[in-house]
């Protein structure tokens, strides 16, 4: 069995864009939900975000992110399609050429499979608005205002993996290609796929990953009708597993990773970043918008994890966790923690940049690589007062220096989904 290792991360958050830059200020202790500046929210009850510091995703900004890596051509008809009014589109492309460059990798993407998850959102409210109709007093979408339309009630939507298909041309990728869509448990779940691959010989390298955003009018309003997030339109919007909190804050961004077999990256001279040891998925099977309220079939996902790593609970040295500062999630999470792994030094990062939807599994995972880098722990943004119902060794704001060996990052989603996965240092 070939053991998988990660060889190369590319990051795009509101931290800004780069491993650099989200390592050096999780360092630091930095955090980056502000109020959201590339469109007017001032009518919507969401105001803040962690917005990727990037106002036009156009062709203009990612000439320059992109270097060059993709063509004119291509970058003219991408914009002429009107798809990379997507944020999550370029977030994606920018986060995987910085992962593939990390790895050293070059044209020699033949055999490479693509493994990634993308937002489900298809369309946006600029598309609808101009067709919003009242009938009886009541809303509604005139479809038959676009008599051109084959397909008028699909006629919005854009594919979901568009995000993939520029990466397998920008990099030309010629294995399969793998759109994980199952919320925000999709970046864990794509990433232990990759290692799955990796393992029983599927495949010798996967790029693979999440790039999200909800950070539009559509989003932001439907997460708000679902009272998700944080009715506070303040930088500390979001405080995991403090005794305040009262929501979430969505953010948006993109991190991508090379996976490959140890004995093809060391055989290439290429330097792993951490080892992927082991994952657990599981469903809580209990309510579309709400976890389990004991955390059973989340303390399933660690404990799964854990038996697939050959590990006990005491070998785990960090738990990046879900944590999304809701008065549900969190005391769940800290349930099934404290249950599997005991008295854990234990984190949040969406407090600093916010909750990437279906990307933030994959960009906590980054986070994850910084104890190996830097023996550094990230801390917990806007955690001041403890919580007796979130019962755990919750890092503050400040980040903890440790030296630890192996960390474990969980994702949960809408619908009951959880993944765990664990990764080892390399050495």
């Amino acid at each position: 069995m070939s053991r998988a290792v990660i060889t190369g991360c590319g990051i795009v958050s509101a931290l800004g864009l780069g491993t650099r830059a989200f390592w050096n200020a999780l360092s630091e202790g930095r955090a980056a939900v502000g109020p959201i500046r590339h469109f007017d929210a001032s009518k919507l009850p969401t105001r803040v975000a962690g917005e990727v510091p990037v106002l036009e995703t156009n062709g203009t900004w990612l000439r320059e992110a992109l270097g060059g890596h993709l063509s004119e051509v291509a970058i003219e008809a991408w914009e002429q399609s009107g798809a990379l009014r997507d944020r999550k589109i370029g977030f994606g492309w920018v986060a995987a050429l910085e992962a593939w460059r990390q790895a050293g990798c070059g044209d020699d993407g033949q055999d490479t499979w693509l493994s990634m998850a993308l937002g489900l959102e298809q369309a946006f409210l600029e598309d609808f608005g101009p067709l919003l109709r009242k009938e009886g007093g009541r809303p509604s979408i005139d479809w038959a205002a676009e008599s051109g339309a084959p397909l008028p009630r699909v006629r919005f939507r854009s594919r979901i993996d568009l995000c993939a298909e520029g990466l397998t041309s920008m990099l030309r990728l010629g294995g399969p290609v793998i759109p994980h869509v199952s919320a925000c448990a999709a970046g864990t779940l794509a990433v232990a796929h990759a290692a799955s691959l990796i393992e029983r010989g599927a495949a010798t390298r996967v790029l693979c990953g999440a790039s999200d955003s909800m950070v539009n009018p559509l989003g932001l309003g439907g997460m708000s009708r679902l009272g998700a997030p944080s009715p506070r339109a303040e930088p500390d919007a979001c405080r995991p597993f403090d005794r305040r909190r009262d929501g979430l804050v969505i953010g948006e961004g993109a991190a991508m990773f090379v996976v490959e077999s140890e004995e093809r990256a060391l055989a290439r001279g290429a330097l792993p970043l951490a080892r992927i040891l082991g994952w657990g998925s599981t469903q809580d099977a209990y309510r579309a918008t709400a976890p389990l309220p004991d955390g059973a079939m989340a303390k399933r996902a660690m404990q799964q994890a854990l038996k697939r790593a050959g590990l006990s609970a005491r070998d785990i040295g960090y738990v990046n966790a879900h944590g999304t500062g809701t008065p549900l999630n969190d005391p769940a999470e800290a349930r099934a923690i404290r249950e599997v792994l005991g008295h854990v030094p234990v984190s949040s990062i969406k407090g600093a940049v916010g909750h990437l939807m279906a990307a933030s599994g994959a960009v906590e995972l980054a986070a994850c690589l910084l104890p190996f880098q830097r023996d550094c722990l990230p801390g917990t943004a806007h955690h001041r007062e403890r919580d007796p119902e979130c019962d755990i060794d919750v890092i503050g704001e400040r980040p903890r220096e440790a030296h630890v060996d192996t960390v474990l990052s969980n994702s949960f989603g809408f619908g009951g989904q959880n993944a765990t996965i664990i990764l080892g240092r390399w050495s």
